[in-house]
């Protein structure tokens, strides 16, 4: 009886282990799971990239501002203050081609704070 009580024992004091072992690793686990999803919040939050390019880039486009496309009596006029209708689409399908290329292609990312 005495041999049955003690593997008995043995085995219990094993299973204990066992199980205290994986409690300990599902707990380091989730600390990793949880530091890393508030790495990643803080990085999301902080991520001016896509705002200083868009903010650069319709400053830039803006029709008649720096360059104007298709202009009143050129092709291309340089700071005459004046827009028509296909001027601004023009502007936009090239601010929406720079946009995609430099946001998605590229991936610009400023990380600030």
């Amino acid at each position: 009886m005495s041999i049955l009580k003690t593997t008995y024992k043995k085995k219990m004091e094993e299973i204990s282990e066992r199980t205290s072992e994986k409690k300990k690793k599902k707990k380091k686990k989730k600390k990793q799971l949880d530091r890393s999803a508030a790495d990643n919040y803080k990085k999301k939050m902080s991520d001016w990239g896509p705002v200083f390019v868009a903010v650069v880039l319709f400053i830039l486009l803006t029709p008649g501002l720096l360059i104007q496309i298709p202009g009143h009596s050129k092709m291309v006029e340089f700071g005459n203050f004046q827009t028509s209708g296909v001027s601004i689409l023009v502007h936009s399908v090239i601010y929406f081609a720079l946009i995609c290329i430099f946001l998605l292609a590229i991936g610009i990312h400023m990380y600030l704070g």
